[in-house]
């Protein structure tokens, strides 16, 4: 069978996704989320988890960041074991600290958020420079708490350069422990930490798995993404979707996206045979502060492979025959 690259709406799924989002909504509060991360797909993750297929061993993010997915998706027992990777050192260090030794970071956390009251700007740039000559895993989590919209940013030199968001202190914490605690308990036990190149990642994907990623959508080019401190390159991604079909390997993809008219990423060639679907992730606040009344759309992008593990559930095959015009290629 032969899927053609397709625009659809997510109102394909609207029957299950309307119980599905009701329930989310009610237990967002639940879903702990110890690292904020610019990016991050907490805003639309109900809207991911649907199209997991019902049996699978693995959940793999190549592109883990602050681990939405796996850990909404551990929340909601969608996946028993997890594979988190990020080229980012640091970042999944800190991972390793909040599974195997959340006490001892929250902490040396609680003590850095009490030492910086009163002198909140110096402190903080203090604790980066100690940080980029370190890579102390407490003074990271301080790092995010405190920086402006919670964007990772490094310098040519790959050092955190990112500036404090001086309206806030970060999370207080109670609110931390909360956080961290919940997604150590979550992932303990069963998740693998990694950090290496995403490329050998998916290169041990098993068809028994589900790949999720989601890479800077810009920053998949030749250009190296401040992010991620190397590059992306587009041609070589596209490579590796193409070698993941051939493997016949379940994945979403979180690419590319569009802000009234603006479109973010570069297209995805057709080749590759995915399935296309817009979510609509909420009113702009960049437009909403211009005055315009303008709405985001995430796209995912679903394998052949996930397609057809999609068309064989019982429930969505009905919702495929109902709804056959919306999603032909599916049927």
């Amino acid at each position: 069978m032969t899927y053609q690259t397709q625009t659809v709406s997510s109102a394909y799924f609207e029957h299950e996704l309307l119980s599905i989002d009701e329930n989310l909504a009610k237990a967002k509060k639940g879903v702990p989320h110890p690292i904020p991360y610019q990016g991050s797909k907490r805003s639309i993750v109900s809207s991911i988890l649907q199209f997991f297929p019902s049996n699978f061993e693995r959940l793999v993010e190549p592109f883990t960041g602050s681990a939405a997915v796996s850990l909404a998706a551990a929340y909601h027992g969608k996946a028993t074991k997890f594979l988190i990777n990020d080229i980012n050192a640091p970042l999944m260090a800190l991972w390793q600290e909040i599974l195997d030794r959340p006490d001892q970071l929250l902490a040396a956390y609680s003590s850095l958020w009490h030492a910086q009251q009163g002198q909140e700007r110096s402190y903080y740039d203090d604790v980066r420079r100690e940080f980029n000559q370190t890579l102390r895993t407490d003074y990271f989590l301080y790092l995010l708490a405190r920086c402006v919209k919670a964007a990772v940013r490094y310098n040519a030199a790959g050092e955190f350069n990112q500036s404090p968001d001086n309206r806030r202190k970060g999370a207080r914490p109670g609110t931390m422990k909360m956080h961290v605690l919940g997604a150590s308990a979550l992932l303990r036990g069963r998740t693998t930490i990694e950090s290496k190149r995403y490329e050998e990642i998916l290169a041990d994907a098993s068809p028994h798995d589900v790949v999720y990623m989601d890479p800077p959508y810009q920053g998949v080019s030749v250009n190296r993404d401040s992010r991620y401190i190397s590059g992306v390159s587009f041609e070589v991604f596209v490579n590796e979707l193409d070698k993941l079909n051939e493997r016949e390997i379940s994945f979403i993809l979180s690419y590319d996206g569009k802000t009234g008219s603006k479109r973010f990423g570069e297209p995805l060639p057709g080749f590759l045979d995915l399935v296309h679907v817009e979510i609509n992730a909420g009113r702009s606040s960049q437009a909403t502060l211009l005055g315009r009344d303008a709405h985001t759309f995430e796209s995912l992008y679903l394998s052949p492979a996930l397609v057809a593990q999609i068309q064989a559930k019982p429930s969505q095959r009905a919702v495929a025959a109902e709804q056959s015009s919306l999603f032909p290629v599916l049927l």
